[in-house]
């Protein structure tokens, strides 16, 4: 497998990713490069199997600290469980440990599977809330967690 930054010529296949998922599709916007965020694509016989991406936010916001943010992980679904979501997210942290001594990440509460994996990385809960920086959980019926991770 490799895992290299996405590139606008990507976005067919990341579409074609998020539309196997049942995700909302990414718009160029969201995997053009920019200096504050990193998007990678992992690759495996020249195909795109999986997407991953950081977020930047300058300013706390309610509970949420102002850092470097995990953002989402889609994986293409005859892929999955191969550890793929696991390099994925080391190299998005050794971006963002290259920059700040701290990570932030969020899930839904029921996602047990994604909050295991970025426990084993160092992931601590640090608040259960109803929204964050926007985002809320099945409507919100459900709680987002808070992680911090520190380098």
């Amino acid at each position: 497998m490799q895992i290299r930054e996405a590139a606008l010529n990507d976005l067919r296949q990341v579409e074609a990713i998020c539309d196997a998922s049942g995700r909302a599709r990414w718009a160029p916007e969201m995997i053009a490069p920019v200096s504050v965020r990193v998007v990678l694509v992992a690759i495996e016989q020249d195909e795109i199997v999986g997407i991953a991406k950081t977020h930047f936010h300058g300013e706390p916001e309610g509970r949420a600290p102002a850092g470097h943010y995990l953002g989402g992980v889609i994986i293409t679904p005859n892929f999955r469980r191969r550890g793929i979501a696991s390099a994925l997210t080391r190299v998005r942290l050794d971006w963002i440990w290259s920059r700040s001594s701290t990570a932030y990440y969020f899930a839904n509460e029921h996602n047990t599977a994604s909050i295991r994996m970025h426990e084993t990385l160092g992931f601590q809960s640090i608040g259960r809330f109803g929204q964050i920086r926007g985002v809320t959980a099945d409507d919100g019926r459900s709680k987002l967690v808070l992680f911090q991770a520190s380098q």
